[in-house]
């Protein structure tokens, strides 16, 4: 068993620990670092004599410096990629995955787009490019430019999996580009289409479409009409430094909501272990 899952439930409160302080790296998915941040920020301000270092990098990236140790804490938003659990299976450590919130992820386009809304089927004809002009969902007569985050991006994987399915691609004209380029270049381009986790689309000049008629919100997740969602999961090898194990018993112990587009897991998820990946 190389990747075992850990319900947050499971974590129990550290012994007090009087061995000299330790800095917790924590690396991983640029969806996530904002909140990890902040969440650093407050286990800090209650931990005087603790820090906390959040970098961000990718999702496959968190994993793999777990296992070369430069990190002690991965923050992921996917699960580990074929190549990344390859790595993990020749590395023969032991990881542990903690989850800890979800979020919503939407498709999003430059704000002179008409289009407002996309169905499910047309989101995977477009981002496999069988659907090439907006003219075909209603928009203008022109090409449209996707755009999508790099192979190691975790929303990235989250979102094909979920929109794409098992057996389709992107398409080979999607531009590759980092979070804050995809943003940049969508927020320039008014053909672009891109797709973010709402946390990062916060103060940002895109337009963020509703699919099947349903935009991405607390009341249409807490309800279960909203679907796509990622997962958000702190993932760390098997033996957790006393320093690790205090700042991931806070931060699933807070009773404040994280941020208003960051949700808890659903009481079917939070109160099981899932199969383990192997």
């Amino acid at each position: 068993m190389l990747l075992q899952v850990l319900p947050s439930q499971a974590l129990t409160s550290p012994s007090v620990n009087n061995s000299p302080v330790r800095t917790v790296h924590i690396r991983g998915s640029a969806a996530f670092e904002i909140i990890v941040r902040s969440l650093a920020e407050q286990y800090m301000r209650s931990h005087p004599s603790s820090t906390v270092v959040v970098s961000a990098g990718g999702t496959s990236r968190g994993y793999l410096t777990l296992l070369d140790n430069t990190a002690d804490v991965a923050m992921v938003s996917s699960a580990p990629s074929e190549d990344t659990m390859n790595e993990i299976i020749r590395s023969g450590k032991k990881l542990v995955n903690v989850p800890f919130r979800r979020v919503a992820m939407a498709p999003a386009v430059h704000f002179s787009n008409p289009v407002s809304d996309l169905s499910a089927i047309q989101l995977r004809e477009i981002f496999t490019g069988r659907i090439n002009n907006w003219k075909a969902v209603g928009g203008k007569d022109v090409p449209i430019n996707v755009y999508i985050g790099p192979p190691g991006d975790g929303i990235t994987n989250t979102w094909r999996e979920k929109v794409l399915g098992d057996s389709d691609t992107f398409t080979p004209k999607a531009v590759n580009a980092e979070l804050e380029q995809r943003i940049a270049r969508v927020g320039a381009d008014p053909f672009g289409i891109t797709y973010l986790a709402t946390e990062s689309i916060k103060d940002r000049a895109l337009k963020v479409l509703s699919v099947d008629k349903v935009m991405a919100g607390a009341d249409s997740v807490l309800s279960g009409r909203y679907t796509l969602m990622a997962p958000l999961m702190f993932v760390t090898r098997e033996k957790q430094s006393p320093e690790v194990q205090n700042f991931l018993h806070f931060v699933n112990n807070l009773s404040a909501p994280v941020s208003n587009s960051v949700f808890a897991l659903p009481a079917k998820s939070a109160a099981s272990t899932p199969p383990a990946v192997r």
